[in-house]
Parts: structure tokens; C-alpha cells; sequence
């Protein structure tokens, strides 16, 4: 029995060591942050909290990364009611698969208008994250909301899935070309638009039946992505097509495989199908 008490004994020193070196380390942290702020977070100012979370998750103002110091930060400033502060508790939430807290925060910072927690709530009926069922129809409704408020990507993938979803009832050719449409608008004649979304716009053209346009994209995108030249003949063309096909099958890189795979089905003259996958 002695040893048993001992052990315990030995469980209970390591424990206060652990504890205090702990509460030292965030007294440490906290010394590095400028009075005034902790003051106007004591004071109930939420930007402050947030300001420091920022701090600590880029490693700025001559204060350490930490992400879980920054974690801390940012639930004060959602607590205190800061979207911005909700927004990127959710997003930490999410890295840690916490997805129910995750949610919970997101929500709170789409109630308050924020476009991008629209986006990340998509998600959930995407790819059913959290026990969530698949529903195209609720994600397209959050993904309009976060086009509203000028969230690129959630365009993107709106007309990625309106074109290439296996159930036909969540597919719309038409409609994926105007937010495509839309989306190029965002970036003007300036600003390139990412390989990635150029990818959607094939998928875009395939669906609506545009085949040539979709090999012409895709091509770059392939040639981008993998970096390869296809020849200018025809014939050349299809065969390097599925000679590359062949050879990114047995290759350890899916990025190129699914591109050239996706430019394989539009030379057969068939739009592309996938169903998500988280």
C-alpha cells in the first residue's frame, strides 16, 4: 500500500510543478503584452482581446506564435461579442476537429453578418461534417450568403458543385456559368484568377455542353499544375492525354491525376462527376 501512496504522492508533486510552470509560462506571455491593451480588455473591449489573439496566432507585435495563447485571446473577444473574434475562435476549433464548438462559433458570426462563417457552414452540409446530413440545398443557401458578402471562394465552389454533383437535382449548368461569370468579375482584367478556379471553369463549360472551351481551360490548368506541354495536333494531343492519364494513375500525386483525369473526360466529350469527400 505504501507504494501506491507514494506513487500518489509523486503524481501530485509532478502535477503542482506542471501547474505552476504552466501559470509561469502565461505569466511570462501576458508580461510581453503592453499594459494599456490588457487594460482595455479588463475594461471589456473586445477589438483588444482580438488585436492580441492576432498577436499571438502571426507572431507579431515582438510577442511569440503561440495558438493556444491566441486561442484564448480570441474566445475573450467572442465572448465580449466581436465577430471577428468568433469568426477565428471557430476557425481554431475547426483545425482541432472540435467541428460542435467550431459550428457554434460560426454560427454566432454568421447571425452577425460575417461572409466567410457562411462559407465554413457550408461545409457541414457539404461534406457532412459532425453527423450532418448532405443537403446541396442548404449549402447553396449559405453559399449565397457568403457571395453576398463577396466571399470568392464560396462563388467558386458553388459553381464547381452546381456542375459536377452526381444527383442531378443539385446540378444547373446555366446557373453555374453566371456565378462563374460573376466571380471572374470580382478579379477584372488586373488580378489573375488561381489555377484552381480555373479548373471550375471547365467543369463549368463541360456541363453546359461547351467541350472545346472546357479541353482548352483544362489544358492549362494541366499544363500549370503538372508541368507538361501538350503538342498543338490533334492527334498528338489525345495520346499524350491518355499517356499522361496512365502514368499520373501510378503516381503518388493526385493533384495532377485528378486534372488530367478531368481533361481525359472532357476529350470524351463527358462533363466531370465527383461527390465531395472531407
Amino acid at each position: 500500500m505504501m507504494w501506491l501512496i507514494m506513487m500518489m504522492c509523486t503524481a501530485v508533486t509532478q502535477a503542482s510543478q506542471e501547474t505552476a510552470e504552466a501559470g509561469a509560462a502565461h505569466n511570462e506571455t501576458t508580461a510581453e503584452i503592453p499594459q494599456a491593451l490588457l487594460e482595455q480588455v479588463a475594461a471589456g473591449h473586445a477589438e483588444s482581446a482580438f488585436f492580441i489573439g492576432s498577436a499571438f496566432a502571426d507572431g507579431t507585435m515582438g510577442i511569440e506564435r503561440n495558438l493556444q495563447e491566441a486561442k484564448q485571446w480570441f474566445l475573450k473577444s467572442a465572448e465580449l461579442g466581436y465577430v471577428h473574434g468568433m469568426f477565428e475562435i471557430g476557425k481554431l476549433f475547426y483545425q482541432e476537429q472540435a467541428y460542435p464548438d467550431a459550428k457554434q462559433w460560426f454560427s454566432k458570426a454568421a447571425e452577425a453578418g460575417h461572409g466567410e462563417a457562411f462559407y465554413r457552414l457550408s461545409i457541414y452540409h457539404i461534406y457532412q461534417i459532425d453527423g450532418q446530413a448532405f443537403d446541396c440545398d442548404k449549402a447553396y443557401e449559405l453559399l449565397r450568403e457568403a457571395q453576398l458578402r463577396g466571399v470568392r471562394a464560396a462563388y467558386n465552389d458553388h459553381a464547381w458543385m452546381l456542375s459536377t454533383l452526381p444527383d442531378k437535382t443539385c446540378r444547373n449548368g446555366q446557373k453555374a456559368w453566371k456565378i462563374y461569370a460573376d466571380l471572374q468579375s470580382l478579379y477584372g482584367n488586373m488580378e489573375p484568377i488561381p489555377w484552381a478556379y480555373l479548373d471550375t471553369k471547365a467543369a463549368v463549360l463541360a456541363e453546359i455542353a461547351d467541350f472545346n472551351e472546357a479541353i482548352e481551360v483544362q489544358s492549362w490548368v494541366v499544363e500549370d499544375f503538372c508541368g507538361i506541354e501538350f503538342d498543338a495536333d490533334e492527334n498528338k494531343f489525345k495520346q499524350a492525354v491518355d499517356a499522361y492519364t496512365e502514368a499520373f494513375s501510378q503516381a503518388d500525386d493526385d493533384l495532377c491525376f485528378g486534372a488530367i483525369k478531368r481533361l481525359q473526360t472532357y476529350v470524351n466529350r463527358q462533363p466531370w462527376r465527383e461527390m465531395p469527400e472531407f
